[in-house]
C-alpha cells in the first residue's frame, strides 16, 4: 500500500509539471524565414490554382500583404508555383461528401496538409541550399 501511494503521488507531480509546457505562437517568429516564405509561396500558389479566376483573391487582397518575406528569387518563385500546380492538379474528387457536386475537391485542406508535410520540408530545405549556393556565387565575383 505504501508503494502504490508512492506511486500515485509521483504521477500526479509528474503529470502536474508538464503542464503548459508548450511554445506559445509567435507571429514573427521562424526558425528560417526562407524555408517559410518558400513554403508560404507555394501554399498561397496552391490556393490561387485551387481557385483560378476566382474574385475571393481579390477580396483577400484588400486585407491580406500574403508573403511576409520577399527574399524569394524567380527561379524559387516559378518552383514553388509548379509544385503547386503539380499538387492541385493531383486532388482526388471529394468522396464520401453529402451534397457535394460531381467535381468538388477537398482544395482547401490538400493546400493546407502539402503546406506542413515532410516533402515540401525536404524540398524547401534542399531549395535552400541552392539559393544560398547560388548567392554565394554571385557574392564571390
Amino acid at each position: 500500500m505504501k508503494y502504490y501511494k508512492l506511486f500515485v503521488l509521483f504521477v500526479l507531480v509528474a503529470c502536474s509539471s508538464n503542464k503548459n509546457k508548450f511554445e506559445t505562437f509567435d507571429y514573427q517568429k521562424s526558425n528560417n524565414p526562407w524555408i517559410t516564405a518558400f513554403k508560404d509561396q507555394v501554399f498561397f500558389s496552391s490556393l490561387r490554382e485551387s481557385y483560378q479566376n476566382d474574385t475571393i483573391f481579390d477580396l483577400i487582397g484588400k486585407k491580406d500583404a500574403f508573403n511576409t518575406y520577399d527574399g524569394l528569387d524567380l527561379e524559387n518563385i516559378a518552383l514553388a508555383k509548379s509544385l503547386a500546380k503539380n499538387m492541385v492538379n493531383n486532388i482526388p474528387i471529394a468522396t464520401m461528401c453529402e451534397g457535394c457536386g460531381k467535381d468538388q475537391k477537398y482544395f482547401m485542406a490538400n493546400c493546407l496538409h502539402y503546406y506542413q508535410s515532410r516533402e515540401l520540408d525536404s524540398i524547401a530545405h534542399a531549395e535552400f541550399e541552392k539559393f544560398k549556393s547560388r548567392q554565394d556565387k554571385l557574392y564571390e565575383n
